[in-house]
């Protein structure tokens, strides 16, 4: 079995690659080079929440790297993720606290969706219906040599197993 990655962008890490958009103008705030679909190992366009191309339990492994904060309407991506899982699904996002501060000035409006482990703990249950999963708080700190910062939570990953 392969490894399926949604919302693949410029750095596929699957032996299927999805991503729905190609222009830069819809990552990186239109700055950044465009998907080139020939360089990209098994590309295939499509939007995550609607993936008819793939069967049920199709891959070992399905990734979903930073792309769920951007869909207003996340459970369909989720369920649709899950849909296409055999064994395991992995999904990071960015941490809530950390859109949101210390942030705030620079925040891309792209995010619509703010998680933290409260949230997926809750999230994986209702809508995957599974107690199979862990959910791993990611720390990043803001240094700077004359004042120290405390670590802030940074990225959220959520692996659920079958």
């Amino acid at each position: 079995m392969e490894t399926l990655d949604v919302g693949c962008g410029l750095r596929p890490r699957g032996d299927v690659n999805v991503d729905l958009y190609l222009e830069s103008i819809h990552r990186q705030n239109g700055m950044g080079p465009e998907l080139n679909p020939d360089q990209i190992q098994n590309f295939v366009q499509a939007d995550g929440r609607d993936m008819f191309m793939f069967t049920d339990r199709q891959f070992n492994t399905v990734r979903c790297d930073n792309l769920i904060e951007h869909i207003p309407d996340w459970w369909n991506l989720l369920k649709e993720l899950w849909r296409v899982t055999d064994k395991h699904l992995i999904i990071i996002c960015p941490h809530r606290s950390w859109i949101n501060f210390p942030n705030q000035l620079t925040r891309s409006q792209n995010h619509v969706s703010n998680f933290d482990r409260p949230t997926w703990e809750q999230i994986i249950p209702r809508y995957l219906k599974t107690w199979n999963f862990e959910v791993e708080t990611k720390y990043r700190g803001m240094f700077h040599k004359l004042i120290p910062f405390p670590l802030w939570p940074h990225l959220i990953r959520v692996d659920v197993w079958r």
